[in-house]
């Protein structure tokens, strides 16, 4: 079954430069396009989308276009896909449900894997985009523009470590050995630039992947 897209961007060249490559995907089906920002309700509202993927720094798409698509379509995922990235206003997206993000210069490839990737449930960054969220945190890393995913797995066991599960907890709950629960998470702490458990649980949060007041945690979980 093809994935529902519909491209909201407004400037032309790109516009068109989005449609050609995805027209040579046979997984996905473009079952719509907008180009200015009062269209956008009425044509998803229309088109009905698995994802929604949007330029939302233009003079005629708003970060509130993607928090209105978010809210007028349950399950939507929407990709940002912009030539900058503010982190004030990527975090309030994040917060709203945003799934993936990338920018406007990364190549061919990637920006299709974005669509791919959230489609099957996946979180997809840009590196650069882990960059500029760290480095507003006080977090200095050095990602090139190679995608960042994170795996229906890998959230799922995130989860469990933000809830101050051990690894050898987490290891019984979900069937797992203790080497591959403990490789997911050397995984995920790699694809973002975080170092200890206490930064799984601060990218948990700030995810939505588990509220502020539900977590316990010590830096011991980390070798547990």
């Amino acid at each position: 079954m093809s994935i529902k897209l519909h491209i909201a961007e407004s400037n032309f060249v790109v516009r068109e430069g989005l449609k050609a490559v995805f027209a040579r995907q046979p997984e996905v089906d473009i079952v719509g396009v907008t180009d200015k920002s009062v269209q956008l309700k009425d044509e998803i509202l229309s088109s009905n989308p698995q994802v929604l993927l949007i330029n939302y720094d233009t003079n005629d798409f708003h970060a509130s276009d993607v928090m209105q698509s978010l809210r007028l379509i349950p399950g939507l995922r929407v990709v940002g896909i912009t030539p900058c990235c503010e982190p004030e206003t990527l975090r309030k997206l994040l917060d709203a449900g945003l799934c993936a993000h990338l920018m406007s210069d990364c190549d061919q490839d990637e920006i299709v894997d974005s669509v791919l990737c959230s489609a099957r449930g996946e979180k997809f960054f840009c590196g650069k985009i882990l960059d500029i969220l760290n480095a507003s945190e006080g977090n200095k890393t050095q990602h090139d523009c190679e995608p960042v995913t994170i795996s229906e797995r890998e959230l799922e066991i995130l989860q469990l470590v933000a809830q101050g599960l051990t690894t050898k907890q987490i290891a019984e709950m979900i069937h797992l050995s203790f080497h591959t629960v403990m490789t997911h998470r050397k995984n995920m702490m790699g694809k973002l630039g975080i170092n200890n458990t206490a930064g799984l649980i601060i990218y948990a949060v700030r995810e939505n992947l588990i509220s502020p007041n539900r977590f316990l945690f010590s830096e011991s979980n980390s070798t547990n």
